[in-house]
């Protein structure tokens, strides 16, 4: 199994991070692990210049070496602090540069612009109170995998981590779900 972790928290070391890594311990030592930090990516904002209307791609580049890697993975990590009730800069500039497959599909009309089937789970820290927040993000990702061949599997969210940072329980939950991940 291959995982691609999308790590949309600025800090290395934060809450996300310690989510994430609980969530990784619990996945069998065979899966194979790449982290793509979206603060050093930088995706380039989608400026809807039409490109995926009629072709297949995008008119960036900025992102072919990541796109062949959503390709090749079988689970894809959403995770990623809750910002103002959604995703923080980069995740959301990714998220709108998956336009192109909305585009492949209800533009182009291929049925699958996605060949290879994926799971995804999200792992969201709020700092302070999970909703709305946790219930938009869901919503946005889960849209954009609906034409992905991406089903999400699994959430969990740890909230008020400005506070008391991310709880044993949190922790506990994220590593049991990679746990029924197969």
């Amino acid at each position: 199994m291959k995982a691609l972790v999308l790590f949309g928290s600025p800090r290395a070391v934060g809450n996300t991070a310690k989510l994430c890594g609980a969530f990784l311990k619990g996945l069998p030592k065979s899966c194979e692990v790449e982290v793509v930090r979206l603060f050093d990516l930088k995706p380039t904002p989608c400026n809807d210049c039409g490109y995926c209307k009629a072709s297949d791609g995008c008119s960036k580049k900025d992102l072919d070496l990541f796109m062949r890697r959503y390709f090749e993975a079988d689970l894809v990590v959403v995770a990623t602090p809750i910002y103002l009730m959604s995703f923080p800069a980069p995740m959301k500039a990714l998220f709108d540069r998956f336009q192109r497959f909305y585009c492949a599909r209800f533009r182009r009309g291929i049925q699958t612009p996605v060949p290879k089937p994926k799971q995804a789970v999200l792992l969201l820290t709020a700092g302070d109170e999970a909703e709305p927040g946790q219930t938009i993000v869901a919503q946005q990702a889960g849209r954009a995998f609906s034409v992905m061949n991406t089903k999400i599997v699994g959430t969990v969210t740890a909230a008020g981590t400005d506070e008391h940072g991310v709880g044993e329980t949190d922790l506990q939950r994220a590593y049991q779900l990679a746990k029924r991940i197969e």
